[in-house]
């Protein structure tokens, strides 16, 4: 980073400092990665039930945000030296040099961070912002080539435009993953309506309803479900609230929660959630 922030001062190439900048807050997003799982590795308490799991999230989104920010800086400057003023560039096999230098580096960071990212949100937040890196090295040597093989001035703010898209591209996936989370969606490897079928296929089950189904952490999914038993399974409600579990744990979820019912009385007032039983009845007559 700080031999890229000297050799952007030097040639004067924007790209060259956006991917300085956007290094700095690589550093920044790694800290907060390693702060988060400090703090989600907290034991729970009666004021936090879950404990501090759902911080790894917070973090994730920080770093998605952060992201943004540095495609809008890159975007504004680079309207700047397109439309304001051209700066020639100075130095370029510097410029190249500096390029190659942070391009190799960037691959081992992100060979070393890829290895965990598909395991946490938080870390991949932290993957996304060196692969951003990554492509602001290829960006920067690009524009050198450029410049130096064709006096194209201009590659240098087109090339930085075309990083700023690559890195709000490559984080918004990441986003979207987080945003779900927050909204306590239910987890993509989760199917509701299979879970409530198989449920209900367990013998002395009448009904499956009051359904939910979200993740706390990266790993780590809650299922909550209300169930009818007929009233003359009485004697086997153990039993068979034992069959239920393995039913949900077998489909990853971790946080099982099942409330045994003998009557609709039970819970009055509540949202249902029996969707499932049209989907089944819809899958049936087709």
């Amino acid at each position: 980073m700080v031999v890229e922030v000297i050799g952007g001062l030097i040639t004067g190439s924007l790209a060259l400092l956006a991917d300085a900048g956007h290094m700095l807050t690589d550093a920044a997003a790694i800290a907060l990665a390693f702060f988060a799982m400090w703090i989600s590795s907290r034991p729970a308490s009666t004021a936090t039930t879950f404990g501090f799991h759902r911080t790894e999230i917070l973090a994730a989104l920080l770093n998605t945000l952060s992201l943004w920010v540095i495609a809008g800086w890159i975007f504004l400057e680079a309207y700047r030296r397109l439309f304001v003023e051209s700066p020639q560039l100075e130095d370029l096999w510097l410029l190249f040099g500096v390029g190659t230098a942070g391009l190799l580096t960037n691959i081992v960071a992100a060979w070393v961070l890829h290895r965990a990212a598909g395991e946490s949100l938080n870390v991949e937040g932290a993957l996304q912002h060196v692969i951003g890196d990554l492509l602001g090295s290829v960006g920067v040597i690009i524009a050198a080539i450029l410049i130096i093989a064709f006096e194209w001035w201009i590659a240098d703010p087109i090339i930085s435009v075309i990083i700023g898209l690559l890195i709000l591209r490559s984080s918004w996936s990441l986003f979207m993953r987080v945003f779900r989370v927050l909204l306590e969606g239910t987890p993509d490897n989760v199917d509701i309506y299979y879970i409530c079928s198989e449920m209900e296929d367990v013998e002395g089950v009448t009904l499956v309803h009051d359904v939910h189904a979200w993740t706390i952490t990266s790993g780590y999914n809650a299922f909550t479900a209300h169930v009818f038993i007929s009233p003359s399974q009485t004697g086997r409600q153990e039993e068979i609230l034992r069959q239920l579990r393995r039913i949900v744990y077998a489909h990853g979820l971790n946080h099982v929660t099942i409330q045994v019912e003998m009557s609709a009385a039970e819970c009055t007032g509540e949202r249902h959630h029996v969707e499932h039983l049209q989907a089944r009845m819809m899958s049936q007559l087709s």
